[in-house]
């Protein structure tokens, strides 16, 4: 059997030091359970045929990423460190059923559920043939300081049970599309972790996508603030977004900073702008992209500053916005080339 080959990157396999990436290609299920170092994995093979496997990995201080490519129905089992947490979901669903810790509802539509385990206690998963898999590991306390008081008590109950959890609507799409966008951009670039500001800026996409997966707000209406105190919380957010205009920052840097949860700053933004705070935050980013084009030797450069990491869905982003795709802008304010 062929032994894992990894690919050229700022780290050729997981790195002693801060940052690094791996791809690596397997053909027996022994070597890609062991490929996640950490985990303590065993997998076993449910199906007949040759066995294929894949893994790309990012590790961004302490945040791992990854996506796990598998071509035959398997047994999966592992456990993490005490102190680590798990998110996964897939990219491409598979032929055959999906069980993971006894759950084999995926949910359907926008509000749909993901995987997630930390600790010794574990997971087992099995998975039907064709799988790709999206995974994220994290610190549990790390999410826990960038959360609200109830947001805490959510991670904490999924951290302390292996299964399926339901997300917040949007959420896993949004974390979905964040996993693929950082993926193909290391790809086209791999020596971009090689940047700390790119790197922090990825990081910290990480953790917000991650912890809007693990919040669910649930569903009982609650009165939003008094008018007042709505205006109140969209002035300090927009003032802290305008402290550092080239720093990108999340929902929930603003619920922490501003010391409500997510559903009062939802409800805040809604009655005062008519729009979420996610919204505001993207045109927000949009209108530093815009901006970038005009010193960015490329698109795709402008677009990073800005932690835009899903090209397909920036360029939509901004032409819904602006009327026009940023490529046409990039060579409109850059003149024709001589």
């Amino acid at each position: 059997m062929p032994a894992p080959t990894p690919a050229p990157s700022c780290a050729a396999a997981r790195p002693a030091a801060s940052c690094g990436t791996r791809a690596a290609r397997t053909g027996d299920v022994d070597e890609q359970a062991a490929l996640l170092d950490g985990w303590n994995q065993s997998y076993a093979q449910l199906s007949a045929g040759r066995f294929e496997g894949r893994i790309e990995e990012a590790w961004l201080d302490g945040v791992h990423l990854f996506v796990e490519s598998t071509s035959r129905r398997l047994m999966q089992r592992g456990v993490l460190d005490a102190d680590r947490l798990a998110i996964g979901l897939p990219l491409q669903a598979g032929e055959g059923p999906a069980v993971f810790c006894g759950a084999s509802d995926w949910g359907q539509g926008d509000a749909a559920r993901y995987c997630g385990f930390s600790g010794a206690d574990g997971f087992e998963y099995f998975t039907p043939e064709g799988l790709a898999m999206a995974g994220l590991e994290l610190s549990r306390d790390e999410l826990l300081a960038l959360a609200t008081p109830d947001e805490q008590d959510r991670i904490d109950r999924v951290a302390a049970r292996a299964g399926l959890h339901l997300a917040a609507p949007g959420s896993v799409a949004g974390l979905r599309d964040f996993m693929q966008g950082a993926f193909a951009l290391l790809r086209s670039r791999p020596g971009l972790l090689d940047h700390a500001a790119v790197r922090s800026q990825l990081r910290q996409a990480a953790l917000s996508n991650a912890l809007e997966a693990l919040v669910h707000a649930g569903d009982d209406d609650v009165a939003g603030p008094a008018p007042q105190r709505a205006w109140q919380l969209v002035e300090g957010a927009r003032a802290l977004v305008q402290q550092e205009p080239e720093t990108p920052l999340t929902v929930a840097q603003l619920c922490l900073s501003l010391g409500v949860s997510r559903r009062t700053l939802q409800s805040s933004f809604q009655q005062v702008l008519g729009m979420a705070p996610a919204a505001f935050l993207r045109a927000v980013r949009l209108a530093g992209a815009r901006r970038a084009l005009r010193s960015a030797a490329t698109v795709t450069e402008a677009a990073a500053q800005w932690g835009f990491w899903h090209f397909s869905h920036f360029a939509q982003d901004f032409r819904r916005m602006y009327g026009e795709l940023p490529s046409q802008a990039w060579r409109r304010l850059h003149g024709p080339r001589h």
